[in-house]
């Protein structure tokens, strides 16, 4: 499939195909960034902007694909400004299509050899990508480095977010006999091509999960690094409803019997 012009602005309408991104040539050019950072987008008006323009300072080669999943608040219209000034590549969906649908189809346009995936919502601390650049780089057998989220001073989580965290933890080691401190965290890093091989299917919060689950049925080697994070409450934005917890303690069970 030949592969947008980096700096692009892309009407979606459905996923690319992952595969044949692949093999790309353009993949291999010899201005191919390090990193790719994925950034998807649903109602984020009140921090995108921060968000993209800390990204731009971050001192690694990068670029940066960022999907508007069918903004309403005016998220839209800030992305098509800060398009102009950043000139990342912005997929515009026609529709609410889910997290795990913008990553999966971003992925599918990215020139980086690595990638992350960095939420508009300000929550994690970017500080931290250049330390896990530097763990895979050193560390030529290590798939993954997987953020373990660590509460900022004067922060608060939920009951259910820090429920959650404990459940899926436990139920990974009981199921695949692996164990981390956080498998939700967003902040996974590896290569894309590692990351086109798993085949995941995830289309809203069930991507980590879903992520983590199939690297370790992969033999992954995944290491954990520590993060900050000031996590937000629903009603300042916050997206991952109650369901989104069945849904991911689903895929930990049904991917211990199935591909």
């Amino acid at each position: 499939m030949k592969q947008k012009d980096p700096q692009a602005i892309i009407q979606s309408k459905k996923l690319p195909n992952m595969q044949k991104s692949l093999t790309s040539k353009d993949s291999f050019k010899i201005n191919r960034p390090l990193l790719t950072i994925i950034m998807p987008v649903f109602n984020e008006a009140q921090t995108v902007e921060q968000a993209i323009r800390r990204l731009s300072a971050l001192p690694v080669s990068k670029e940066l694909i960022v999907i508007d999943d069918y903004c309403t608040d005016g998220s839209r219209e800030l992305l098509k400004k800060l398009y102009q000034e950043f000139k990342f590549k912005l997929i515009l969906h026609a529709q609410n299509m889910g997290k795990g649908y913008g990553v999966r189809q971003a992925a599918a346009y990215a020139k980086g050899k690595y990638m992350i995936v960095e939420d508009a919502d300000l929550e994690l601390d970017i500080g931290v990508i250049a330390k896990m650049m530097e763990i895979i780089e050193n560390e030529p057998s290590i798939d993954m480095v997987n953020g373990n989220r660590i509460l900022k001073k004067g922060g608060k989580s939920g009951i259910l977010q820090n429920l959650a965290r404990v459940i899926t933890s436990v139920l990974a080691k009981i199921l695949y006999g692996k164990y981390l401190n956080d498998l939700l965290c967003s902040y996974k890093l590896c290569l894309v091509s590692k990351f086109k091989q798993l085949n995941l299917k995830s289309t809203r919060f069930g991507l980590e999960t879903e992520w983590i689950i199939k690297a370790f049925k992969k033999g992954w080697k995944i290491v954990e690094t520590d993060v900050l994070f000031m996590p937000r409450l629903h009603k300042q934005g916050k997206k991952i409803q109650f369901f989104d917890g069945f849904d991911i303690i689903w895929q930990l069970i049904k991917y211990r019997f199935t591909n």
